[in-house]
This record gives C-alpha cells, sequence and structure tokens, in this order.
C-alpha cells in the first residue's frame, strides 16, 4: 500500500517518440501542476526549516469573502499594548488591537466612538444651554440697569408752585350748621322768649350764615351770625409764610372786616366803629362798636370777628335804642351776647374735619 503524499507510479512501458498514447498525460496542465507541488510525505516528512507552505493554497482555501465584524473581547497582547500607551489615539490602539485579535480594515469604526460621539454632543449641548441662559441673564441685566438710567435722566423733580392749592395740614374743611351752633343757653340769655324767631340765609359746608330776632315791645333785637371756611387763594399773601394758603385768604379777610368797620365808606348810615382785640378767643379776635341813624330811628351794633386758622367767624347784634315804642337796649348786654354767641360757633368750629 502506497504512503500518503508519495507520487504515483509510472508505467515501465516506453513509447515511441511523438506517439500521443492514451496513456500520454505529460502535456495535461493539471499534471504539470500537479508533479510540480512539493512532496510532503505527511508530518513526518515535513521539513521544519522549510519555505512556509502555507503561501500558495488551493483555491477552496482561500480567504473568505467577507470581513469579520469586530468583538469586544481583544487579546490579552492588545489590552497590554493600549495600557501601556504605546499608540497615539483610541482609534489606532483599537485597529492595532483587533488587527492582533482577528484583523480589522483601516475604516472599521471602534465600537465605542459612537458612544464617545454621543458623550461629547451631550457636553457641546450643556455649554451650549449654559451660554445662552449666560446671554439672556447678561441682557436682563442690561436691560435693567437701562431703565434705571432712563428714569434718572428723565426724572424731573418738579418746582415748587409759587402758591398753595390745597388745604394744609390742620386747615378746616367744613363748618357747623350756624343756626344750632349757638346754645340754647346764650339765646334765652341775650335773646330771651317769646317772640324769638330764626331764620337761615345761607347753608352749606364751607359757608353757614344764620339769623335770631325779637320782635316783642319794647325789644328789637337782631342776632346774626356767619361762620365761613376760607380755601386756598392765589392771590392771598397777607402776612403769611405760605402765599395762596387758605389760613392766609382767611387772614385777608380778617384784615378787610376790621378796615370796613374802622371806616366805613361815605354815606353809610352807621359810624366808624370803636375796635378793641379780644384775648383768648381764636388766634385773631376783635369786637367793634357802631351807632347807626335810619329814619328817626337810633340803633346799637356790636360786631365780633373770629379768626381760626381758615375759619372766620362774624358774630353781630344789634339793638334798637328808640323809635316807634322801641328801647332802649343796655350796650353791655348787647356786647356780651355777641361774644358769647362767638364762643359757642368757636368750638362746634374746632369739633370739625381738618386735612
Amino acid at each position: 500500500m502506497a504512503q500518503q503524499g508519495s507520487p504515483p507510479r509510472r508505467s515501465s512501458r516506453q513509447l515511441e517518440p511523438g506517439h500521443s498514447g492514451r496513456h500520454d498525460r505529460s502535456l495535461r496542465p493539471e499534471r504539470i501542476r500537479r508533479d510540480e507541488r512539493p512532496d510532503t510525505r505527511g508530518w513526518q516528512g515535513a521539513d521544519p526549516f522549510g519555505p512556509d507552505a502555507d503561501a500558495e493554497l488551493p483555491p477552496w482555501a482561500g480567504p473568505a469573502d467577507y470581513s469579520p465584524r469586530p468583538t469586544t473581547t481583544l487579546r490579552r497582547g492588545a489590552s497590554s499594548a493600549l495600557d501601556d500607551g504605546e499608540y497615539d489615539d483610541a482609534q489606532d490602539r483599537y485597529r492595532h488591537a483587533a488587527g492582533d485579535a482577528g484583523g480589522l480594515t483601516g475604516t472599521d469604526v471602534p465600537p465605542r466612538a459612537g458612544r464617545r460621539r454621543g458623550r461629547a454632543a451631550a457636553t457641546r449641548l450643556r455649554k451650549s444651554r449654559r451660554r445662552v441662559y449666560r446671554w439672556c441673564g447678561i441682557a436682563i441685566v442690561a436691560c435693567i440697569v437701562a431703565a434705571g438710567i432712563t428714569v434718572l435722566v428723565t426724572h424731573h423733580t418738579p418746582k415748587p408752585a409759587l402758591y398753595v392749592t390745597s388745604l394744609q395740614p390742620g386747615e378746616f374743611k367744613a363748618v357747623p350748621n350756624s343756626c344750632t351752633a349757638v346754645s340754647a343757653t346764650v339765646l334765652n340769655q341775650y335773646l330771651p322768649e317769646p317772640g324769638r324767631t330764626s331764620s337761615t340765609q345761607q347753608s352749606g359746608s364751607i359757608k353757614s350764615q344764620c339769623s335770631f330776632t325779637v320782635d316783642r315791645k319794647p325789644l328789637l333785637l337782631l342776632l346774626e351770625v356767619t361762620a365761613e371756611a376760607y380755601q386756598p387763594f392765589a392771590a392771598a399773601t397777607a402776612g403769611g409764610n405760605l402765599p395762596g394758603s387758605a389760613s392766609a385768604y382767611a387772614r385777608d379777610s380778617y384784615e378787610l372786616v376790621w378796615q370796613g368797620l374802622k371806616a366805613p365808606s361815605k354815606g353809610s348810615p352807621v359810624s366808624a366803629a370803636q375796635i378793641a382785640v379780644l384775648r383768648g378767643v381764636g388766634q385773631q379776635a376783635f369786637v367793634a362798636v357802631q351807632h347807626e341813624h335810619v329814619q328817626g330811628i337810633d340803633s346799637e351794633l356790636v360786631t365780633v370777628v373770629v379768626r381760626e386758622r381758615n375759619v372766620v367767624i362774624t358774630v353781630s347784634e344789634s339793638g334798637q335804642e328808640s323809635g316807634h315804642g322801641f328801647g332802649p337796649v343796655p350796650l353791655s348786654s348787647l356786647q356780651a351776647g355777641a361774644e358769647a354767641a362767638a364762643k359757642d360757633v368757636l368750638v362746634k368750629v374746632r369739633a370739625e374735619r381738618t386735612a
């Protein structure tokens, strides 16, 4: 029995030259290639120092037509190379290790590249968001600063008014009703009943005027009560530090009444008043006494004027001295009645609302 790998036996029959017999296989290419193959004679006869027999492999033993897929498991040698830092970047390290494990082409991508690219994209996204937030915060702060600068530049301190246009603290907003401001005690003492009547000439929140009359012989008495709360007036300047204030306007009116009583107009039926200052009644107060003569009738007239801030109280009482069966009336009684009525009204004024 022939050994494995031994060359085929040759026939001992000699053929004539030029003979192309049935067994002449010298010209067949397959035969020539078969004869040219080296005689390995099995593993016993293989030359360990001879050329590599795998250099020429048969067609059926050639490499596969598909590229092996990379795996995540690397050989120890490759991981050692990666740990030692022999390569420049992660992709080259992976290619080298994969080549040792089974071989990869230059176009193969490491399996961790996609994950690394995802991390890089997430990092860029975070940085982009921080940048957007930073610029938004800067823009908001800039807007606030610009608004503040605009307010400071465009805001102008209003110039103080040349005169007062509203009630000042402590000034009265209204006055009481003059008809009820005088107490019944004062009326009964100085204008006794029966025969006493009252009438309202004017009634309002800032001005009230009322009159009381006793027409019973021998008494003919007339008591007139007026209370007025003056309002700011630009032309009011008399002796005040705040021009145009309500108190200054009331002071002006007080002075005008004083002057009018002291120097009545020409042809007036009343004489010039004898004026005396009243102490302890309001901020300012005076009493004026006059004599009146009209068509044979003589009367005495007493006027009391009181100023409390922006309110002026005027109380006048007259009594017929003679004529048509009336009189006489004591002057002192008239003056006492006028002063008592003015004090009653002042008490009610001080209870009113103030600014």
